[in-house]
């Protein structure tokens, strides 16, 4: 309170606080703003995007809980797909090379999206251009999906590399923020597609993506309808990365099997 008893407002956070808040990058705080999810000020001949703690903290809120209408009217919509067993909600690809990885991640992307499920996929060139032939071949506009949000493509530096290193907790923190915001655009279900590809194979990068996966497994353990799968092709990763991808999976999947990891 001031002087007279009236409330001191709360100052202005800027953009870069409101990224830090809600765990996600910058562009994507600035997406959110333009399709007006996300309420914010405009301050200065910049026009200077600023937020008040409070919309940010019901932001949140909001994107705890899947909106019901937009879930019943997706389910209500979507084209009816065979019956299958439920798949591990954490679960590893094992291939020996990028080439056949896709033949596993393919029909899981457009497994989901028939089921009215929203794919994220961690991309790079080379898997930018196996989704793309794979959407054209089964008669698919990628843009109309990018439009509806059904399909969300995010590249490795702004997801795994948003601080410039990986760090494992604000990986994890990029994904659990990538399930909150689906659920707010009235999706129930939602399939992150991880990184295939990592340049530097190092001690530090073992260590941090050993720690990433387990606290990714531990934070899926909070969200049911949501699951990641992660693509090691051993022409990509060091062994070491792969005997630790099968220490740190509650499953895996070799040539369309899938069997229980050591987790």
């Amino acid at each position: 309170m001031d002087d007279s008893g009236n409330p001191i407002p709360s100052p202005l956070l800027t953009i870069a606080d409101a990224a830090t808040l809600l765990n996600v990058s910058k562009a994507t705080i600035r997406r959110w703003t333009n399709q007006g999810r996300l309420r914010c000020s405009r301050i200065g001949a910049r026009d200077e995007r600023r937020f008040r703690r409070g919309d940010l903290l019901d932001f949140i809120k909001r994107s705890e809980t899947a909106a019901p209408q937009a879930a019943q009217h997706r389910q209500h919509h979507a084209n009816p797909a065979p019956t299958r067993a439920s798949s591990p909600s954490h679960c590893c690809i094992i291939s020996k090379d990028i080439e056949e990885e896709w033949t596993t991640l393919g029909p899981e992307v457009l497994n989901n999206l028939q089921q009215g499920a929203q794919v994220v996929v961690i991309e790079d060139s080379y898997r930018r251009a196996c989704l793309e032939n794979l959407l054209v071949a089964n008669g698919l506009d990628k843009q109309a999906l990018l439009a509806s949000h059904s399909l969300r493509c995010v590249s490795i530096e702004d997801s795994y590399f948003l601080s410039g290193t990986m760090q494992w907790d604000r990986a994890v923190a990029f994904v659990e923020s990538t399930i909150l915001a689906a659920k707010a655009s009235g999706f129930d279900r939602v399939l992150v597609i991880g990184a295939g590809s990592w340049a530097d194979n190092d001690d530090g990068v073992v260590e941090e993506l050993e720690k990433y996966e387990l606290g990714l497994d531990e934070m899926l353990s909070r969200y049911p309808g949501a699951s990641v799968l992660c693509p090691y092709a051993a022409t990509q990763v060091t062994s070491q990365m792969m005997v630790q991808a099968f220490a740190t999976h509650p499953a895996m999947r070799i040539q369309s099997k899938t069997i229980q990891g050591l987790l």
